[in-house]
């Protein structure tokens, strides 16, 4: 069976009344319960899935959930369920006349926060009893979330529950709604009750702005963004929300599972919490109008055919009245008879009449029997048609979307059309499907189309690589470059460059054109600019070290001037403008202040003509002087200096100093030299001779007074003696 129809009655008991809608798996029919005489929700699996373990383990697992949960006003009630027969898989649920809180934001937008606290704090009571039960929801969602013709607020859809002790996944499919999944969803790790509170956060976060935090190019980047990135505030998008509300929402959204609220519960205390802070005001949900529960509830029930006696010997389930037209019983058990129960001894009962006495009597009938053969083939006829019709318009002029995983793009367009569809292509990203084959198709393989319709066949390029950084890029322009290629982008520690401009991209970890995972965080540094010159601490060091140790640095030395400095030689830099350690740009000039100081040498043992000509060339005036008591080596030669030497002295103040020479010298030995010979050495060292002549001058000198090294003054006359 591909669809049930108006009036098939599901195992002689649940007869379908009205179809609600249509989802990816199944569709939820209004049903009445012939036994019971209610009206229910038959949640009946497509029979596409029919044949699979795991969609049929989904529906008993939702039962079984159920089942174990307390009847609870914010909970929908499952009454009952069938999944062993081959054809038809179903959940006989609680009707909900309302909608869903999906349908309701379509219909309102974005709620204030009062009125997002009310619907919050229904959802959360009711995932507070499944967790209190051990149980994860794991697919929290505005399209689960139901609000009845009363206005509560109810939670639906328990086909992923999982025990919280035992939730690790098992495979690499990601289980759940992308836009609501928490990171440990996506990454594999253990699914506790927190799992559920970040799915809240993020319908929270929805309730408020009107849309869900992450987006992604496709399924996969979607679900990944959220392990790389926090969950915005919602008031970084819509005016009006709380701080109290950001502080909930990043709460019950900490990527790390151990910083939510540990359950629903808690979520539910810290929301309560935050209402009274703010003295929120009461809040009706309000029904949504345009849902298809809504326009289906519209349509009356029909009650025709609700059992209200029995016949011994047979089960209820086996009396049914047709209603609106010819009623079809699907899946009925045979009958099965059963003992009628001993009546108790009654004496106001009449006798029983014999056997013959209770038959009823033939009935009579004016109507011929051939008209009333062509009646019912007539009828039968037009049965028929409606249903052809009705299989027509609903089903049968829907093809099958085919399987086109793994096929090259030719074989893909091919399969496509000879389905009956409009083939069109989207080239995607994919990690596992290299690059040119078949990912596959929008609508899914297996899913139905009208022919003619176009269905998009999803082409792999590979991997995402890195992408280039072109001139002079900005980081928001490449991070809408990084998005197209589903890359994430965070940016790093800026670099220095002499050729990127400050303020751009200037490089990329990894680096760009590397093949990447989908999903994957790009760090990105910023450049800033050339790395600017230090200004080297050169003061103190000779004029040309200091040029060059500028040079080496980038710089250029631009005026040079001089000043008196008492500690700095002069010749040496004084001062540097800009000081050192100033960061300037490569080729800037930096001015140096040299000293002029002179630095006074020590003339001792100098000549004092040498020491004169020395002391003028540095502009310091000379002032000699004699120590009569002193003894050097010769009258002219430079005892000592005043100031000492050492001191730096001002040229620009004319400094004058004082050469002391020596009032006595040492008698030089002349003895055996010729008196010509003699005669010359005394007159070097400043004296005279006496007692020889120029007829003398062969002879040699045999002794000498003053002796040779006694103390002698200038011109001081020395006696020589000769052979």
């Amino acid at each position: 069976m591909t669809q049930l129809a108006v009036g098939d009655v599901l195992e002689g008991r649940y007869r379908v009344d009205h179809p609600i809608a249509r989802g990816g798996m199944s569709t939820v029919y209004r049903c009445v319960d012939l036994r019971l005489g209610r009206t229910v929700a038959a949640k009946v699996m497509d029979s596409r899935f029919v044949g699979d373990p795991a969609s049929r383990d989904r529906f008993r697992r939702e039962a079984r959930a159920m089942g174990l949960l307390p009847n609870h006003p914010n909970l929908v009630n499952v009454y009952d369920f069938s999944a062993e027969d081959d054809e038809i898989v179903y959940l006989i649920m609680e009707l909900v006349t309302g909608g869903t809180l999906r349908e309701l934001l379509a219909e309102r937008g974005p709620m204030p926060p009062h009125a997002a606290a009310s619907v919050m704090r229904a959802v959360l009571t009711g995932l507070s009893v499944a967790h209190g039960k051990r149980m994860v929801h794991r697919d929290v969602k505005p399209d689960n979330i139901l609000i009845n013709g009363d206005h509560r607020v109810k939670i639906a859809d328990f086909g992923l529950v999982r025990a919280a002790s035992g939730g690790t996944a098992t495979s690499d499919s990601i289980i759940g709604t992308v836009a609501y999944l928490s990171p440990e969803q996506v990454s594999g790790e253990d699914i506790t009750p927190a799992s559920d509170v970040y799915s809240a956060g993020i319908v929270l976060f929805e309730l408020l702005t009107g849309r869900t935090p992450f987006s992604g190019e496709n399924d996969y980047a979607h679900a990944f963004a959220r392990l790389n990135q926090d969950v915005p505030a919602p008031s970084s998008l819509i005016e009006g929300v709380p701080d109290l509300f950001d502080e909930l929402v990043a709460t019950a959204t900490m990527r790390d599972p151990a910083e939510r609220f540990t359950d629903a519960g808690d979520f539910l205390a810290a929301l309560d919490d935050v209402a009274a802070d703010l003295s929120l005001p009461p809040f009706t949900v309000p029904i949504p109008r345009n849902s298809a529960a809504h326009r289906a509830a519209a349509v009356p029930t029909d009650t025709t055919g609700i059992i209200t006696r029995t016949h011994p010997g047979l089960t209820p389930a086996t009396e049914v009245i047709p209603a609106r037209g010819d009623t079809r019983v699907v899946e009925s058990p045979p009958p099965v008879a059963v003992p009628a129960p001993e009546p108790a001894p009654r004496d106001d009962l009449p006798e029983p009449r014999p056997q013959q006495e209770m038959e009823s009597p033939k009935p009579v009938s004016n109507r011929s029997p051939w008209r009333m053969i062509v009646w019912t083939v007539l009828v039968l006829l037009v049965t028929a048609a409606v249903a052809v019709g009705a299989w027509w318009f609903g089903s049968g002029r829907y093809g099958e979307v085919p399987q086109v995983l793994g096929m090259d793009r030719t074989a893909a367009v091919a399969a496509v059309s000879e389905a009956g569809f409009e083939p069109t292509t989207r080239i995607i990203f994919h990690d596992e499907v290299p690059a040119d084959e078949t990912v596959g198709t929008e609508p899914p393989e297996g899913g139905r189309a009208l022919p003619g319709e176009p269905v998009v066949i999803l082409i792999s390029q590979g991997r995402p690589t890195v992408p280039e950084i072109p001139a002079g890029m900005g980081v928001e322009d490449y991070r809408a470059l990084a998005d197209e290629r589903t890359l994430n982008i965070e940016t790093g520690e800026s670099v220095w460059s002499d050729s990127v401009p400050s303020g751009t991209v200037a490089q990329t970890s990894p680096a760009p054109g590397t093949q990447v995972a989908i999903g994957s965080t790009i760090t990105v540094a910023l450049s800033k600019g050339p790395q600017p010159a230090t200004v080297p601490d050169v003061e103190g060091q000779p004029l040309d070290l200091a040029r060059r140790q500028l040079e080496e640095a980038g710089l250029n030395v631009g005026e040079v001037s001089e000043r008196y400095d008492d500690v700095i030689f002069g010749g040496n830099v004084v001062a540097v403008n800009p000081g050192p350690g100033t960061h300037l740009e490569r080729g800037d000039r930096v001015d140096l202040v040299v000293s002029t100081a002179f630095r006074l040498p020590d003339l001792s043992g100098m000549k004092l003509a040498e020491a004169k000509d020395l002391l003028a060339d540095a502009d310091v005036s000379v002032k000699t002087a004699t120590d009569g008591k002193a003894t050097g080596a010769a009258f002219d030669t430079v005892l000592k200096v005043s100031p000492e030497p050492g001191t730096l002295l001002n040229p620009e103040s004319k400094p004058e100093v004082t050469l002391t020479l020596p009032g006595l010298i040492a008698t030089p030995d002349v003895v055996g030299m010729s008196v010509k010979d003699a005669r010359e050495a005394l007159a070097d060292a400043g004296l005279r001779d006496r007692g020889v002549s120029g007829k003398d001058d062969k002879d040699s000198v045999t002794e000498q007074s003053p002796a040779a090294g006694e103390p002698a003054r200038a011109r001081q006359r020395v006696t020589l003696e000769h052979d």
